[in-house]
């Protein structure tokens, strides 16, 4: 039998006793044997402390941090396997999504980057919707609407970090994309028709509460990589700081 790819996941916490204990079990339910999880709790006050102590596998600490970025890459620099998962601590792996993960990078060595289909889940964990794979490119990302990623579905070898570089620890809300844009740069992406992580929508999430932040930081993304000034995803970003001014007033 081939030896598996050992997988790195790594998840950033705060706070977040109410879905950590769903995250760890939702790697260890994938019955996989060469995996490591990295957890960077930056100080929680909640119950998550407890929570962490009852898995003698993980790999955690907790200590104060300058922001999410910053706790990421604190992980990203632990990690020693192959393979490198971002997932968040309100979000969880599907099942199966490791053998499947494997299956594809060894019979695809000289593929770096891959995205899976992502489930939507509410804060009971209830399926929502699913949103099927696709690939990403440098033009897609910089100069469209359509400017994300499906960070916890899109998984990625370790190399391709030491290649881009980590998370830019000055973006709060699109260190993600940032790090894709230079991804995609130099790497194309893939997808595999599988369901391969849940991502969490709920009240307190960070895509619910910090819109019009995460569209400022979009803007200051597109003139760090020098986006073209005429491009449909620069209308779109135009209209959405239009729009969202608006949609307050109309909700009071």
């Amino acid at each position: 039998m081939n030896k598996k790819l050992k997988i790195s996941i790594i998840t950033v916490s705060y706070n977040q006793g109410r879905f950590i204990e769903d995250n760890i079990l939702s790697v260890l339910n994938q019955k996989y044997n060469n995996f490591e999880h990295i957890i960077i709790d930056a100080c929680s006050k909640d119950n998550t402390l407890d929570i962490l102590k009852k898995y003698d596998h993980l790999i955690w600490t907790s200590e104060p941090d300058k922001g999410q970025s910053d706790g990421l890459n604190k992980g990203f620099r632990k990690a020693t396997g192959d393979l490198i998962v971002w997932l968040n601590s309100d979000d969880a792996m599907c099942d199966g999504a490791f053998e499947v993960l494997n299956k594809f990078f060894t019979e695809n060595p000289d593929k770096h980057v891959v995205t899976g289909n992502q489930v939507f889940i509410n804060g009971n964990s209830e399926v929502d919707h699913i949103i099927k794979a696709e690939p990403f490119t440098y033009e897609r990302l910089l100069n469209t609407r359509y400017c994300s990623v499906m960070q916890n579905s899109t998984v990625f070898r370790k190399e391709v970090l030491d290649k881009v570089g980590l998370l830019d620890e000055t973006l709060h809300y699109t260190m993600d994309l940032d790090l894709f844009i230079r991804i995609a740069k130099e790497y194309k992406s893939y997808t595999i028709d599988a369901d391969i992580a849940k991502f969490r929508v709920w009240e307190d999430s960070k895509t619910t509460t910090a819109q019009i932040k995460f569209y400022k930081n979009i803007l200051v993304l597109k003139r760090k990589h020098k986006a073209r000034i005429l491009s449909s995803g620069n209308v779109w970003l135009i209209w959405q700081f239009i729009k969202y001014p608006i949609k307050k007033l109309l909700k009071r």
